[in-house]
């Protein structure tokens, strides 16, 4: 019986510490970059990749990271975006497969690097755009916390 009782009691703390870890996660991930671009990163969770697909539209430059083989995702990327002047926009590592950036419309250059694999791709946003970047690497994907 006293079994019984610390499991609920534990399985609560634990359901509890879950979702303070998980909003605490989707904070990290938000933000405004030294340029005043807001971004969000993230979707490692149902609940992240509910909330981001929510904001999504919000939203001009998306990027997505997976593995080439299985296309699970991946976090722990590390994302370049450069302007037509060759200003840095943003740079950081991803929380979680998914990247947003507001920016405004103009060509970029956006590369990705993942235990020095180097990947880019060039978009151009136009007015009323909204772009979707993928990035696929040939990589163990468990290793690298995905989905």
């Amino acid at each position: 019986m006293k079994y019984a009782i610390f499991r609920r009691t534990f399985n609560a703390a634990s359901a509890l510490g879950c979702a303070l870890l998980v909003a605490a996660s989707a904070q990290a991930g938000q933000g405004t970059t030294a340029q005043g671009y807001r971004y969000s990163s993230g979707g490692i969770s149902d609940e992240e990749q509910t909330a981001l697909r929510a904001q999504r539209q919000r939203f001009t430059l998306w990027i997505v990271t997976a593995a080439s083989k299985t296309g699970a995702y991946l976090a722990d990327v590390r994302v370049k975006v450069t302007d037509a002047e060759r200003r840095v926009v943003f740079d950081g590592a991803l929380d979680g497969p998914w990247l947003f950036v507001d920016l405004p419309a103009g060509p970029y250059l956006v590369e990705a690097t993942l235990e020095g694999n180097r990947q880019h791709r060039v978009t151009t946003i136009h007015p009323g755009d909204h772009h979707e970047v993928y990035f696929y690497f040939n990589v163990d994907a468990d290793a690298h916390g995905s989905r």
